[in-house]
């Protein structure tokens, strides 16, 4: 599912009970208003069924449910067990009789019929994937006819200025950062690894273009440093 995805798994397990910290930390915070303005995008109602995947410690499936209401079903997919047992010691008290789910599964064969949901979103993950088609595929499978798909993802600024202050934060001061957070270097050489290498944004809004979803576009977000990618099956 993830390249070398044992490596990925162990770097995701040594960081998850800091993981929300060190990210609000990294980005000074902004992280959670570009995962509120994602959710947005989704123009949920009362009622909607939503999908997250590679749902982390679930943010976005706390953020959905506090719009679609405590009967609607919210489900959040990973494969780390750290993540998911986060997850579930973090949602415990504030979705106290919501409707949800964390789950463990594989994004490349999600374990959902066709039409399944209104809304999917995918957070901080797709980058992490090999096949981002096959992921894209899948959850083009699984929306329903007429609802959205958003994917928020870290992005590399293209303003001279903006790309150079950003170039000299994120490939020298985060990793520093991350390992006085965690202890463990290697997690945050892997994010800074991972988006040097990420596809440019025209060119994931293509991959959504490939496999059906139509008004795809994406949203740069803090001078570029990240963006959200939506489109509509």
């Amino acid at each position: 599912m993830i390249e070398t995805t044992t490596g990925i798994d162990s770097i995701f397990t040594s960081i998850a009970s800091k993981y929300e910290q060190l990210n609000s930390i990294l980005t000074f915070n902004i992280d959670k208003s570009w995962r509120k303005k994602a959710i947005n995008l989704c123009q949920l109602k009362a009622g909607d069924t939503v999908l997250d995947l590679c749902c982390g410690t679930g943010q976005m499936v706390e953020y959905a449910c506090k719009i679609v209401g405590k009967n609607a079903q919210v489900i959040g997919l990973d494969f780390n067990d750290a993540m998911i047992n986060e997850a579930h010691k973090k949602l415990k008290k504030p979705l106290k009789g919501y409707t949800y789910q964390i789950m463990k599964g594989n994004v490349l064969e999600l374990p959902f019929s066709d039409h399944s949901f209104d809304c999917i979103t995918i957070a901080f993950g797709i980058r992490n994937i090999k096949d981002k088609r096959k992921v894209l595929s899948e959850m083009y499978r699984v929306v329903k006819p007429g609802g959205n798909v958003i994917c928020l993802e870290l992005s590399k600024p293209e303003m001279p200025i903006i790309k150079n202050i950003y170039a000299i934060y994120f490939n020298h001061l985060l990793p520093i950062i991350g390992y006085v957070g965690t202890q463990d270097r290697t997690a945050y050489y892997y994010l800074r690894n991972s988006v040097n290498g990420f596809m440019k944004k025209n060119e994931l809004k293509q991959e959504f273009d490939a496999v059906g979803f139509q008004n795809t576009d994406y949203i740069s977000l803090t001078f570029g440093v990240a963006s959200i990618h939506y489109g509509k099956k």
